[in-house]
């Protein structure tokens, strides 16, 4: 599972704080591509293709602009129940980021879909329009808390220090839902106002709430890392800082592109097994670099069961390069979620081999038929874990042990997963 996303985020101020802590987000749609990657709060007709695909009416010019779209079409289409939820966005994205005041006012009064109105007005912050602030501002008292973070979003995304001031004090802010301080935390994030990391730094150091502490250290996550390493680095070093959250902030930091291999070195080592679980995550989800050897290597040392689970998750993202060492690791597991795991990284470091590698073949005969058996015979933790890692793979052997879960699982969801996993299997066999 992934860390740090916005749908975690509910779970992070629930306190369902867990080593999940990859997909951290929080709830109302977001259509900029830093946000994206990292995503959030996608309703129900979201989709992971851009709005903009279908529905908008710019086209462009000899000269390679855009033509100014026609908003009275612009606005028929905004309410027409006739086209997608997608299109409707990707229209309500024209007008907020080339619009003005009159045609946003008309258009957040029409009879719209909450995540269209709230796509419209986080859009207005990309319109570099000057009243765009005021405008947005206006809807930070707005009696719809979705159409509040919205303007919050709206106003991150101007980029103007004077507006990520003012939706920063709102997080000291009497009775504020923690929903919203969460979202401005991300927004500032991914904000590119110059003040963006020193906002959340001071309110870091004022924050007395446990919840909002982590929502503020999800939005320096996602800070350029030059600005915020030597507070992480200071975070890890002192002694008040719980295991817990070590582990969470590890885990978490892997996945921005700024932060680097070398960074998590020095907490491999450390005597803590919670810090070395969440460097070992950390790693695994790495946006660049090849930490898989350094894995793989680390595995080979590391003694405590629960550290060598997060080494096995990590090594299921990453190759370790060496199926065959991996592989005499993983035969040597004998309790089920370790074995599976470890086949797991087994698949993973076949990635790029051919159909008839040695490796691969021997995947196929050892771990296929194990992996079918552990999904029928074992919880419903066990069968999803083997299906995960039969995924990875596409060979006739996988696909045969594919097969016999769906058919004989008595987990409905084990079977709906190897069911929906061989749907996803149609390519020529050893396509990969």
């Amino acid at each position: 599972m992934g860390f740090w996303c916005r749908n975690v985020a509910i779970a992070i101020v629930t306190g369902l704080l867990a080593v999940a802590f990859f997909f951290l987000f929080l709830g109302a749609p977001s259509h900029e591509k830093k946000r994206e990657a990292n995503s959030s709060l996608q309703g129900p007709d979201a989709s992971t293709e851009s709005p903009r695909s279908e529905g908008t009416s710019s086209e462009p010019t000899k000269n390679g602009l855009s033509t100014p779209p026609d908003f009275n079409v612009e606005l028929a289409k905004l309410s027409d129940p006739n086209l997608s939820i997608k299109s409707r966005i990707g229209v309500a994205l024209e007008i907020g980021e080339k619009g003005g005041v009159e045609l946003w006012r008309t258009a957040l009064t029409m009879m719209l879909p909450m995540n269209i109105r709230e796509a419209l007005l986080e859009s207005i912050g990309n319109s570099g329009r000057s009243e765009a602030s005021e405008f947005l501002k206006g809807y930070l008292g707005d009696p719809e808390q979705g159409m509040r973070r919205a303007s919050i979003r709206g106003l991150a995304a101007t980029g103007r220090e004077e507006d990520a001031q003012i939706i920063g004090s709102l997080m000291g802010k009497q009775g504020l839902a923690i929903e919203e301080s969460t979202e401005v935390a991300l927004a500032l994030g991914g904000s590119r106002a110059p003040n963006a990391t020193t906002i959340l730094l001071q309110a870091y150091s004022k924050a007395d709430r446990s919840e909002l502490v982590q929502c503020l250290i999800l939005g320096l996550a996602q800070r350029p890392f030059g600005e915020t390493e030597g507070f992480f680095q200071q975070m890890m070093a002192d002694s008040a800082t719980g295991s817990d959250r070590k582990k969470e902030v590890l885990s978490a930091l892997g996945q921005f592109d700024s932060v680097k291999e070398d960074f998590f070195a020095p907490y491999l080592h450390s005597p803590d097994p919670e810090v070395r679980s969440g460097a070992y995550l950390g790693l695994g989800v790495l946006t660049e670099g090849n930490p898989g050897p350094r894995l793989l290597m680390a595995l080979q040392s590391e003694s405590d069961p629960q550290v060598r689970l997060s080494l096995y998750e990590a090594l299921g993202m990453k190759s370790s390069g060496d199926p065959w060492a991996m592989n005499r690791i993983a035969l040597g597991e004998k309790e089920p979620i370790p074995r599976i795991l470890a086949a797991k990284a087994v698949a993973r470091s076949l990635q790029g081999r051919e159909p008839t590698d040695a490796a691969v073949v021997e995947f196929g005969r050892v771990w296929a038929p194990e992996m079918a058996r552990l999904a029928i015979e074992g919880s419903n933790t066990e069968g999803l874990q083997a299906v995960s890692a039969l995924r990875i793979r596409k060979s006739p052997e996988v696909r045969e042990a594919l097969r016999q879960i769906a058919s004989q699982s008595q987990d409905t969801t084990v079977k709906a997963a190897a069911q929906k996993a061989l749907l996803g299997m149609e390519k020529p066999t050893g396509a990969q």
